[in-house]
């Protein structure tokens, strides 16, 4: 298949994700009534070969207006092309290319190696590798900035880069994105007190049978997670745990907690959360009900979103328990 064929399907097939995506948003986010920088920053990028990004940025403006200040790493064609990864997963890429706050080249230069800059995509972060200031050198995620400053205004930076900064996993269907050492803070000691205080409000808001299952596992996740240091916990109503067996038990509370804190913002972007039960994931969707956004895990809705919220906890409730037939045959 050409790469005129593949951008054309791609980007009919994106349109149609993409325009359900923006109904669905209507009802909860306001953004920007329109972009001006759109028409220039799209001609430039074209001009240089970016026409991926400068299509998004028409099919998809709410991407690109979720904070007031942005930076966008625009990857070139043949990078997307090159991954092979499926329309309904770019979105997801791109939010991975974009920072909430806008930085120039000089800027970006004057950070330390190492350096973690936030993205769009689930708090995921990404690496400042490499830095020469004399030769005006940048390089991302081991990525190098071939256009710094591409477009600039009063809000948004763009640079164009080599590649892309996260790589596709065909056989799993997942995006794997790059490590950033200085971003990872080690020990479940940090996020105790935090945990503790989770568990009390669970048991006032609620959910106290749930809460007295988190509490009976917590010690066997501290020992197998020593180093977890945020997490977004689903909670369920009306759990029967008392049915359970110790082993059912540890599982069926370990699918309810995602690696990594995730705000209702975050997950309305959507995509596949690693949990603590080995080798399980959960599905983020969006679906219409009753001309209201419902965001769901795994087809379940979350019906109470931030219930509680801290710096590195969040719990949603959720509309039932995840399918205890589907953790009945777990392995592990």
């Amino acid at each position: 298949m050409g790469k005129g064929v593949f951008f054309t399907s791609a980007s009919i097939l994106l349109a149609v994700i993409l325009t359900t995506t923006l109904r669905h948003h209507h009802h909860h986010h306001h953004h920007p009534p329109s972009l001006n920088y759109t028409p220039t920053a799209s001609k430039l990028l074209r001009s240089h070969g970016f026409n991926f990004i400068a299509n998004f940025l028409h099919i998809s403006p709410e991407l690109f207006s979720q904070t007031p200040q942005i930076t966008i790493f625009a990857v070139p064609d043949s990078a997307i092309s090159n991954l092979s990864i499926p329309p309904h997963m770019i979105k997801h890429l791109l939010a991975y290319h974009i920072l909430p706050t806008k930085l120039t080249m000089q800027q970006l230069l004057n950070k330390p190696l190492k350096t973690c800059l936030p993205t769009l995509f689930q708090h995921q972060t990404v690496s400042i590798t490499k830095t020469d200031y004399k030769k005006q050198v940048l390089e991302i995620n081991n990525v190098l900035l071939t256009h710094p400053d591409l477009f600039l205004d009063q809000f948004v930076t763009m640079h164009g880069v080599s590649g892309s900064f996260a790589s596709f996993d065909r056989h799993q269907e997942r995006i794997n994105l790059g490590f950033c050492e200085a971003g990872i803070t080690r020990g479940f000691v940090n996020i105790k007190h935090e945990w503790e205080k989770m568990i009390r409000v669970l048991v006032s808001s609620g959910f106290m049978a749930f809460a007295i299952g988190l509490k009976s596992v917590t010690d066997g996740i501290v020992k197998d997670f020593p180093d977890i240091d945020s997490v977004t916990v689903f909670t369920p109503p009306n759990v029967a745990l008392n049915a359970m067996s110790s082993p059912l038990l540890d599982r069926f509370m370990r699918v309810h907690v995602v690696v990594k804190r995730y705000s209702f913002k975050e997950l309305v972007l959507g995509g596949s959360l690693s949990t603590l039960a080995p080798g399980k994931h959960l599905d983020v969707t969006e679906s219409l009900k009753s001309s209201d956004q419902v965001v769901c895990v795994n087809g379940v809705a979350i019906t109470a979103p931030d219930l509680f919220v801290s710096k590195s906890l969040v719990v949603h409730g959720i509309a039932r328990p995840l399918s205890i037939d589907e953790l009945s045959s777990m392995s592990g």
